[in-house]
Order: structure tokens, then C-alpha cells, then sequence
């Protein structure tokens, strides 16, 4: 008799139910069109519990138009530029740092983790690096140690460890140069004053001044050291492209050859190197694809 009341009064079994799923998906969806999503949330949280069976469907679904207003906000937006700003600029303690201060929906979006994969390839080659610097150290090669530190700060200037490895390299430096011999003055030589006989001096002969000049040094035009280094470091940057696309790690090779294009744009190199990176992992793929 009791269950014959509530059938009566609910018009069906579940009936209450179905009506707070249906409001409270209503009420989410209408707070998403005008930009609540806090209040859209707290329905979601109010649907998940009261809705069952087929209406657990419509829950999903506030629950993406959720995820993807936020995603599609202004400060999400804004916050995505940012991180793509310091992922370019080598900062990737600041971008690490500005993905995790994003909100749940933003951090869900495809944008971001298009951008997570970009930095965590960008980690991956810095750690790479700063290994090479330990070895140079190691082996005590301050000109390598410098080479691999240039190469680090090419890929992350925000490096918690480059101050101390540029002290070591410094201090390394310093105890490998040779101490200068000490030089001796010679005594001064007690001599009698000479005298003084004014004369004319003796025109210059066309001879002598063509002697003096060719004894005059050349004028020298600044080496461009900086070019010189950008260009060790493009080279650098390209064998290891080179062989991360032998043992297949396209994503590790797409990274340095970035950072080589980003240190010498010019090179001739990168476009040929970029062509077989492309060429090898359509290769692998066909592979793949025939082998399922």
C-alpha cells in the first residue's frame, strides 16, 4: 500500500529524481551561458548525485559545456599566451609554474596539453645537457663545461642550476690558468749626463717613409665572436637532432632542431635535417599502421 502512494505521487518510480536531475541540469547550463561557472559547477555536483540510468548522460554533458567555457574564458586564454611566451622565450621554470596555476577546466583544455608535451620535451633536452656539464666538469674541460652551459641556457635561462655550474666553471678556470712568472726590475745604470747638440733634423726620404709605412700595422676588423659561438652551438644542437632521430626519439630531435634554428636561424642544415625527421616519422607510422 506504501509503495502504491509514492508510485502516486511521483507519477512513476524515480520520477522525483528525474525532475532534480532535470533541473539541476537546466539551471548549470543556463549559469554557463552567463559565465557562472562556480554556480555551474555546484549544480553538477547536484546532478552526479540525483541523476541515474540515461540521465547520468545529461551530466556529462553539462560537465563538458563546463570544462569547455572554461577553457574558452578570457583568463584561461590569457594564461595560455603567457605559458607560450615563456616555453619561446626558454623560461620553463615559468611556464612549469604558470600551467600549474591554471583551473581545472583551462587545465583540461587541448591548447594546454599541447603545451605540457612542448615543455616537458623542452625539460627532457635541458636535462639532457646539464648532464653533459657535469661531465665536463668531471673531466675537469672548462672549454666544454662553457659550450654545454650556453647550450643549457639556450634551452632553459631560468635553470636553477646555472649560477652554480657557472661558478665551478669559473673556479675550474681559475685554478687551470699558470700563475705569471715574477719579473725583476734591472738596476738603474749610473751614467753621465750626455750633452745636448742642437741640430736640424734630417728631411725624411721618400724611402723611409715608404719603409715606415709598410712597417705599420694593418688595420683588423673585429671577429665576430658571438656568430662564431651561435654557430658552435647550432652545430651542437644538430648532432644531437641527429642522433636522437637515429634511435627514433622524434619528439627529443624536433626539440633540438628548435633550439638550433632558434640560435642560427640561417643554417642550411636545419630544413634538410627537419625534411628526414618528417620523412622518418611518416616511415615509422606507415610501419606501424600495416603491422595492426
Amino acid at each position: 500500500m506504501l509503495a502504491a502512494v509514492i508510485v502516486y505521487m511521483n507519477g512513476k518510480p524515480g520520477g522525483k529524481n528525474d525532475a532534480a536531475c532535470n533541473d539541476a541540469i537546466d539551471s548549470g547550463l543556463k549559469l554557463v551561458a552567463n559565465g557562472s561557472l562556480d554556480g555551474a559547477r555546484q549544480k553538477l555536483a547536484t546532478a552526479k548525485n540525483v541523476c541515474a540510468g540515461k540521465s547520468s548522460a545529461k551530466a556529462d554533458d553539462l560537465q563538458a559545456a563546463i570544462g569547455k567555457a572554461g577553457a574558452a574564458s578570457g583568463s584561461c586564454q590569457r594564461g595560455v599566451r603567457v605559458i607560450e611566451r615563456n616555453i619561446d622565450g626558454h623560461q620553463l621554470q615559468s611556464a612549469a609554474t604558470g600551467i600549474a596555476a591554471l583551473d581545472v577546466d583551462c587545465a583540461g583544455a587541448s591548447s594546454v596539453a599541447s603545451l605540457r608535451k612542448q615543455l616537458a620535451r623542452q625539460q627532457a633536452a635541458a636535462a639532457s645537457v646539464l648532464v653533459g656539464v657535469r661531465q665536463a666538469l668531471d673531466a675537469k674541460d672548462a672549454a666544454a663545461a662553457r659550450n654545454s652551459i650556453a647550450r643549457l641556457e639556450a634551452i632553459d635561462r631560468e635553470a636553477v642550476e646555472l649560477p652554480q655550474l657557472k661558478a665551478d666553471v669559473q673556479a675550474l678556470s681559475a685554478a687551470a690558468a699558470p700563475a705569471p712568472a715574477p719579473v725583476s726590475a734591472p738596476a738603474p745604470l749610473e751614467t753621465a749626463p750626455a750633452r745636448i747638440v742642437p741640430t736640424e733634423p734630417a728631411p725624411v726620404r721618400a724611402v723611409e717613409r715608404s719603409a715606415a709605412a709598410e712597417r705599420r700595422p694593418l688595420d683588423t676588423s673585429p671577429v665576430d665572436s658571438g656568430a662564431a659561438m651561435r654557430s658552435e652551438m647550432a652545430q651542437s644542437f644538430l648532432r644531437d637532432a641527429e642522433r636522437s632521430l637515429l634511435e627514433g626519439k622524434f619528439d627529443a630531435s624536433k626539440t633540438y632542431l628548435e633550439s638550433a634554428r632558434r640560435v642560427d636561424p640561417g643554417n642550411a642544415r636545419i630544413d634538410n635535417l627537419s625534411r628526414r625527421i618528417r620523412e622518418r616519422e611518416r616511415q615509422v607510422l606507415q610501419t606501424e599502421t600495416t603491422i595492426n
